[in-house]
């Protein structure tokens, strides 16, 4: 009689705490969606010594999807993840004129993460990841000037640190909500060197199995 007591109480409690029953070890998948707020870029060219110009970029989009596993506690996976910008404006020393094309990265990473479970559905937690990003420009050119589209891209590495947390909805499924700052090492197009970097803010889900 106690051990049937003992197994009704502690199923009830697993299903009180769906942050209990969602504790679990072994693989996942996961994808998210949100916003990229790209940083402005500094862009210099080899050719001319002194000259740097500020590129701006429209708010953009940035999506992800990933394989890991999860050792209980601390987690590893590989990325694949696709965010877009459209140029908005070039300045230099005060003068600005709009511009026109986009910027987007393809980035491959391996991420590791350390989760902070705890007694609630939610789940903080801490990642970081390396890898490769290819960046491309695509059908850059100065609004109205009549000269013909620039596009380029280069292979460079990647790097993100971010913060987020989970919670548990069911046994195998977490919402997930995260920020990501994303960097690459500066991509270089021809002579001209530029960087690369963004706040990402995303919401998506785990599912374990």
């Amino acid at each position: 009689m106690k051990k049937i007591v003992l197994c009704i109480t502690g199923c009830a409690l697993l299903a009180a705490n769906p942050a209990m029953v969602s504790a679990r070890e072994g693989m996942y998948i996961s994808a998210h969606g949100g916003t990229a707020l790209a940083s402005d870029s500094d862009l210099t060219d080899s050719t001319v010594p002194g000259l740097v110009i500020d590129m701006e970029y429209d708010a953009g989009f940035a999506v992800d999807g990933a394989v890991g596993y999860d050792f209980g506690g601390l987690r590893l996976e590989g990325e694949v993840a696709l965010q877009k910008h459209d140029l908005d404006k070039a300045k230099y020393r005060g003068v600005s004129v709009d511009l026109s094309g986009e910027a987007s990265s393809l980035s491959f990473l391996v991420n590791g993460y350390v989760d902070f479970k705890n007694n609630t559905p939610l789940t903080p937690y801490l990642t970081a990841g390396m890898g490769v990003a290819s960046i491309d420009v695509d059908n850059l050119n100065v609004v109205g000037s009549g000269v013909a589209n620039t596009s380029d891209d280069d292979l460079v590495f990647a790097y993100q640190l971010g913060v987020g947390v989970g919670y548990g909805v069911s046994e195998s499924v977490d919402l997930d909500l995260r920020y990501r700052y994303f960097a690459t090492t500066d991509p270089e197009f021809g002579s001209t060197t530029s960087e690369f970097g963004s706040h990402n803010f995303l919401l998506g889900l785990k599912v374990s199995f």
